[in-house]
């Protein structure tokens, strides 16, 4: 049986030669099939004759030459029954056309997905049938479909390609209840296939069914371990592989208890595949295992670093450049809260056997790590850049373009970046392209449904539409990162001028946080948060002594790590503190030392904020010294436009309300009386529409 259905060989065909070429192929095969056996002698003769005659278009001795021979020969070598059952293959061959392709495709699109091989339908929860709904099968990957009766090496075919989409772009296979159907009619054609099983795991892994891929990860081992007995010669042999077998098992094993929360049970089975490994010597098994407990042991919270300094060294003196990359990446995330310069240092050593080794996966999440520590070094075109350079970069392997977790992160932080600069269209924009490309029940869809829910918040709490749509936003969160969303329902709070309720929320995550400050390096951007909306808080009610010290801690914890623009956003929340408690000459001092690295890292929020606290010191001390009090006022003016139209792209219309607040005011000290009216009135539409929450004059600090 060839391995291409006729559909998608005769794309292969119109890709290399002309229409002409393809019409000439399909009407030889409309012959062959039309003249039944005595089409097939007529062929293969044909195909003899023309290696025969000379001159010959096609060399006997050429890599042609040499296949039409071997064909010839095989043919003639079928009996009778043989050469019957070879034409009613072809006429199986023949009769799957493209639209009875497309009709098959939708009745299994209608069917609900089987997962066991007796044909019990599994019972999938509503969410996850939308999400198999929501999978399309793309026009090429209908060419997948297989006729009813199956070679080994069409099987072999059909499962390699679909296990190298799943691994690498799942969105790309087939959807898994016409996958899983595909496997079936493998498995009844050949039922010792071993690789069927594997691939119905992988597909059982996507969408979350346990039961079902332990089954079939189970059959995959055992299905290979009686081929062995029933063909090795050698006992001891056979007695190896058969070990090998069942140490790899485990760690498969412990894979799948991981992804679905065991810990216990994924520890027990790398337990057991170190002991196998142990035994037998196996150095590599154990590298993996190794690998996996120190996985397993960060989950947890516990300091994995030592775990990892011994894979790292181990694996270089066995010469394992795969798990040394691994480890590599693995030490760059628990040290997270290492100088950045120290971690870069190290990923350029991981990038050197990236391109020794042309370890693509690896390679994608070395961009995914650089465009992370940028972010958390608060530089966002950096980030911007590394994500961008990680999703132009030339990643189709055999055929499949890579589209995993890396791409899946660079998407989420481009969606970030452009929200942050107000450019919500264009966010959304991605975003739906990561949903397309991430659709639920992939593994990573939680990622692009964080990052939707943020900047969803951010914009409403921007907009000071505080309503229970701002509320199911936080819920959600909590669905997928409660430490976020605990900080978020704070700000609700902080909004609404419940103080005391944040108050009680920042004691409970700063318990939460010290408890696991032991274990967990990974918490520098919670704990940043933390001491800054403490200090806002305490400001709010009254205690600036309380908030100096939570901001200072902010101040020390981001020095600490060299992490400059978490440095100047603390240096602006303390120099807004100076300026409200009757300080504004060393508020302006600390901005001006700062503001540059505002202006060029900067979030446009971060901005405009920054420079109406600028503005005011300005005013401020220009009152205070009782001099060039007019040039003040027309700087502070130039800097509450710049901001204003900052706050306009970004729809923050609360904060927009205190920009035209100040500008009346500056106006009206100036004289400009046309101005001062124009800022009053937009002062007054705004808070019609988005009335104060509090009594308070302030309801923030920066």
């Amino acid at each position: 049986m060839p391995d291409m259905s006729l559909s998608e060989l005769n794309d292969r065909i119109s890709s290399i030669g002309s229409k002409n070429m393809c019409n000439m192929f399909n009407s030889r095969l409309a012959q062959v099939q039309e003249n039944e056996l005595e089409g097939l002698t007529l062929f293969f003769n044909s195909m003899e004759a023309t290696i025969s005659v000379s001159p010959s278009p096609v060399s006997q001795s050429s890599t042609i030459g040499l296949f039409i021979r071997r064909m010839n020969v095989a043919f003639n070598r079928l009996s009778f029954s043989q050469l019957c059952k070879l034409y009613t293959r072809f006429q199986d061959y023949m009769k799957i056309s493209p639209a009875e392709q497309s009709k098959e495709d939708t009745d299994d699109m209608n069917t609900s997905m089987d997962l066991t091989e007796g044909g019990k339908e599994m019972d999938v929860e509503q969410p996850m049938r939308e999400g198999v709904r929501f999978l399309d099968v793309q026009s090429d990957e209908k060419n997948l479909l297989l006729p009813s009766a199956y070679s080994r090496r069409q099987a072999h075919h059909f499962i390699d390609q679909q296990a190298a989409l799943l691994q690498h772009n799942d969105s790309a296979a087939l959807p898994p209840n016409e996958l899983q159907k595909i496997i079936r009619q493998i498995l009844k054609t050949n039922p010792g296939l071993a690789e069927a099983h594997f691939l119905s795991y992988l597909n059982n892994m996507r969408v979350g069914e346990f039961n079902a891929a332990q089954h079939h990860l189970y059959h995959f081992f055992d299905r290979h371990l009686v081929f062995l007995s029933q063909s090795s010669k050698e006992a001891k042999d056979q007695d190896d592989e058969n070990n090998k077998r069942f140490r790899y098992a485990a760690l498969n094993l412990a894979r799948l208890h991981y992804q679905f929360g065991h810990r216990e049970e994924a520890l027990a089975a790398i337990k057991e595949a170190v002991r196998m490994a142990q035994e037998a010597n196996d150095n590599i098994c154990l590298q993996y295992a190794l690998g996996w407990m120190q996985r397993l042991g960060r989950n947890k919270g516990n300091d994995s670093s030592i775990l990892t300094e011994r894979n790292l060294t181990r694996s270089a003196e066995l010469n394992l450049p795969y798990i040394m990359a691994l480890s590599i990446h693995s030490y760059t995330q628990i040290n997270v809260s290492t100088k950045p310069s120290r971690l870069f240092d190290f990923l350029m050593k991981g990038e050197l056997l990236h391109f020794q080794h042309a370890m693509l996966d690896i390679m994608t999440m070395g961009f995914a790590q650089k465009a992370a520590l940028w972010s958390k070094a608060g530089n966002g075109e950096l980030c911007s850049l590394n994500c961008q350079q990680l999703l132009n970069l030339e990643s189709t392997e055999n055929g499949v373009y890579h589209m995993d977790e890396p791409e899946c992160i660079a998407l989420c932080n481009l969606v970030h970046e452009h929200a942050s600069k107000g450019l919500y269209d264009a966010a959304f924009e991605i975003l739906n392209f990561a949903k397309q490309s991430f659709p639920h029940p992939s593994q990573h869809a939680r990622l692009w449904q964080l990052t939707e829910q943020i900047v969803l918040f951010e914009k409403a709490m921007n907009s000071g539409n505080v309503s229970h749509t701002t509320e199911e936003y936080v819920a959600n969160m909590g669905a997928l990162d409660e430490h976020e969303a605990k900080i978020r329902q704070i700000e609700i709070l902080k909004h609404r001028g419940s103080y005391e309720g944040a108050v009680n929320l920042l004691l409970q995550l700063d318990k939460e946080k010290l408890m696991k400050n032991k274990v967990n390096h990974n918490i520098f951007a919670s704990l940043f948060k933390i001491f800054l909306i403490s200090g806002e808080v305490d400001f709010l009610m009254g205690h600036s002594s309380l908030a100096i010290v939570h901001i200072l801690n902010a101040l020390v914890l981001a020095t600490e790590r060299e992490l400059t623009y978490s440095i100047a956003l603390a240096t602006m929340y303390l120099a807004a503190l100076q300026f409200h408690i009757s300080m504004p000459c060393h508020a302006l001092e600390l901005i001006s030392n700062e503001l540059h690295l505002i202006y060029t890292h900067g979030s446009l929020f971060d901005t405009a904020r920054t420079l109406l606290l600028y503005a005011r010191c300005l005013v401020s001390v220009a009152a205070l010294n009782k001099d060039n009090q007019t040039s003040a006022h027309l700087s502070a003016v130039e800097l509450c436009l710049t901001a204003c139209t900052m706050f306009k792209t970004l729809e923050a219309n609360r904060r927009l309300k205190d920009v035209y607040y100040f500008q009346a005011r500056l106006y009206n000290d100036l004289g400009y009386m046309q101005e001062r009216n124009d800022s009053a009135l937009q002062f007054k539409l705004l808070e019609e529409q988005y009335p104060s929450q509090t009594g308070a004059t302030i309801n923030y600090l920066l």
